[in-house]
């Protein structure tokens, strides 16, 4: 025995010293620490069995202590030896419950690390859409953390299901995307070796995707380039056994024959050494494929019936139908046996695989089913604690329910004070609006008159008085300049009627006041008037007074309605040589972009337009709804 030997028996007897010491420990997170540590140490030592108890244990014990983290990485470590079993059914339920656990906890890196981990069991089972799926799911999480490894690994399964799904573009997308996250754990100082590895790889696999598309020269350039790789047939013989096989068939594939049967027993000689059986099937079932080339049918027979023999033994489910399609199409005195052959083996391989995508469903469904039942049983359980608090709390609402009924009472008579103040204030604005219409056709009425009766009579009297011959004749002059000043000065008394209806004998500052004070309404708002005393009203005409006054009244009008407001604020502004109307409320806002412009929006908008001024509007529920007009 080599001292090798020694040095791991010695390490595999501390190991389980320190098993037996955790087992008489307490059930704390440092000895559960502790058993996660011991685990990883079976597992690099192969001890797979004994990794398999150390988490069980620990998973037993963070049941117990109910810490939900290690519940999942236990899971987690459980599913890893599974898979390391190729017991992928089993690997794949474990993953999922440690990724149910993971996403509750709301640990973004590890739920998404668990996830790509069922991706890959998913494409290992040949479930490539939903492997696809599920590394997308994973990259969703993955990208919202720094670990750039993960990421990587996540769109190499993405693109290497593309390329079983024949979807190469996408396929190659991921792959480019993939070396960029390479590039970048350069920068991070991650391990030259994995890095080497994995660029490597990712050129291997790109080149099956331009294999597969028909492009072999430019598969020819990323296998040569792998190739390149310092070191890479003595660190890594199976990588390079697999580009060299690869290079082979794609010089092949372009009828470059020379030294193509060299690298393929090159190939075969590497994986042989190794004892790399997939590869090995690989590399006999080429061979044949290049003796067919060579049009040496013996020779390609035997090398494809070694390579079928090989892949049922290994159960490489496209190994044996691609072996049996060429023995089909060249073995021409077996053609029908192995044709049968070909279709009974496809038949049982979509069954199979139908079987595994339905395996796949169940456990997820059934993993979806524990975490509801877990959730009724922790609904019942907290029913049961908290059922007497509730009765409590009935017994309570009862009694409150009392003081609400009195205290509902006062509130309904407030709410039926308010309807009639409203009914009021209504009321008011209608017999408002009725006296000025009557006032406004009487002083039409009397305008009209002075109009069409008293001015006609005077302008009839001084043009009858300019065609009487006078021995006076300045003094028919001097009456005829009195008329005529009488006529203009009751035209103009009739104009002012007409456009000045509203203000009667005040200035538009008064009537605003007036205005202002006889507002009422049910939430108690209260109005303030401020007026610019450097505005010059005499500039302004009469109509344009008008106009003012009804936005004004109309704004008012509106706050009283809908703002439910404290304050509101009316201002006339001089600003250079414009007028300002800014009229603010602290109310409950409104979006001005979504309510339809009502008759009287609408009508303020009509009146600033015949002012030629701009309306802005703006509204929150933060900031009350400010109207400013500028002319």
């Amino acid at each position: 025995m080599d001292s090798n030997s020694l040095k791991i028996d010695e390490e595999k007897k501390y190991m389980e010293v320190i098993y037996q010491k955790l087992r008489n420990s307490k059930n704390d997170s440092i000895t559960r620490n502790s058993y996660f540590k011991l685990a990883i140490k079976y597992y690099d030592n192969n001890s797979l069995d004994k990794y398999l108890n150390a988490t069980r244990e620990v998973h037993s014990l963070s049941v117990k202590d109910k810490d939900s983290t290690q519940i999942a990485k236990s899971l987690y470590y459980t599913g890893e030896y599974y898979q390391d079993k190729t017991q992928l059914d089993s690997a794949f339920y474990y993953y999922s419950q440690s990724e149910k656990i993971y996403t509750k906890i709301k640990d973004t890196l590890n739920s998404g690390r668990v996830s790509l981990y069922k991706a890959g069991i998913l494409y290992e089972a040949g479930n490539y859409i939903e492997s696809e799926i599920e590394a997308i799911a994973a990259l969703r999480l993955l990208s919202k953390t720094s670990n750039t490894r993960l990421i990587y690994e996540c769109h190499n399964t993405i693109a290497i299901s593309l390329k079983e799904l024949n979807n190469y573009t996408k396929s190659l997308e991921y792959f480019r995307l993939a070396i960029k996250q390479l590039d970048k754990l350069e920068i991070e100082n991650y391990p030259q070796d994995k890095i080497i590895n994995s660029r490597t790889s990712c050129y291997n696999n790109m080149g099956r995707v331009y294999e597969k598309m028909g492009k072999y020269e430019e598969a020819i350039q990323l296998y040569e380039m792998g190739l390149k790789t310092k070191s890479l047939k003595h660190d890594y013989p199976k990588l390079y056994a697999m580009l060299v096989s690869n290079l082979g068939y794609s010089k092949m594939k372009l009828g470059l024959n020379d030294g193509v049967d060299t690298l393929f027993f090159e190939s075969l000689k590497i994986r042989d050494s190794l004892q790399i059986l997939p590869g090995i099937v690989a590399s006999k079932i080429r061979i044949g494929e290049y003796y067919l080339y060579k049009k040496d049918t013996t020779k390609a027979l035997i090398y494809l019936k070694e390579g079928l023999s090989l892949s049922k033994k290994i159960k490489s489910n496209y190994d044996i139908i691609q072996s049996l399609k060429l023995l089909t199409e060249n073995d021409s005195k077996n053609k029908i046996y192995y044709s049968n052959l070909y279709i009974k083996e496809n038949d049982s391989i979509q069954n199979v695989e139908r079987i595994t995508r339905n395996k796949f469903a169940r456990i997820a469904y059934e993993t979806d089913l524990i975490e509801e039942k877990n959730e009724i049983l922790s609904k019942k359980n907290t029913s049961i604690i908290f059922g007497s608090g509730i009765i409590i709390i009935l017994l309570g609402g009862f009694f409150s329910l009392y003081r609400l009924k009195s205290k509902n009472k006062e509130l309904i008579f407030i709410k039926e004070q308010q309807e009639a103040n409203e009914k009021i204030y209504q009321l008011m604005l209608a017999q408002q609006s009725e006296t000025e219409q009557a006032r406004n056709e009487e002083r039409n009425r009397i305008a009209m008159e002075l109009h069409d009766g008293i001015v006609n009579s005077v302008f009839t009297t001084r043009f009858n008085l300019m065609q009487l011959e006078s021995t006076s004749p300045n003094k028919k002059q001097e009456l005829i300049n009195e008329l005529e000043k009488t006529e203009q000065e009751i035209r103009k008394v009739s104009h002012d009627l007409t456009q000045n209806l509203l203000f009667d004998d005040k200035s538009l500052p008064e009537i605003l006041i007036s205005l202002i004070d006889a507002q009422q309404n049910q939430y108690n708002t209260n109005f303030d008037l401020s007026v610019d005393k450097y505005i010059d009203w005499s500039a302004v005409t009469s109509a344009n007074k008008i106009h003012i006054y009804r936005i004004i009244q109309e704004a008012i009008q509106n706050s009283n309605k809908y703002s439910q407001a404290e304050r509101c604020f009316i201002m006339l502004l001089k600003t250079g040589d414009k007028i300002t109307i800014r009229i603010w409320d602290n109310g409950i806002g409104f979006n001005p972009e979504k309510v339809k412009y009502g008759i009287g929006l609408k009508n303020i908008k009509d009146r600033t337009k015949i002012l030629q001024g701009e309306l802005k509007i703006t509204s929150s529920s933060e900031n009350g709804t400010t109207l400013e007009i500028v002319f």
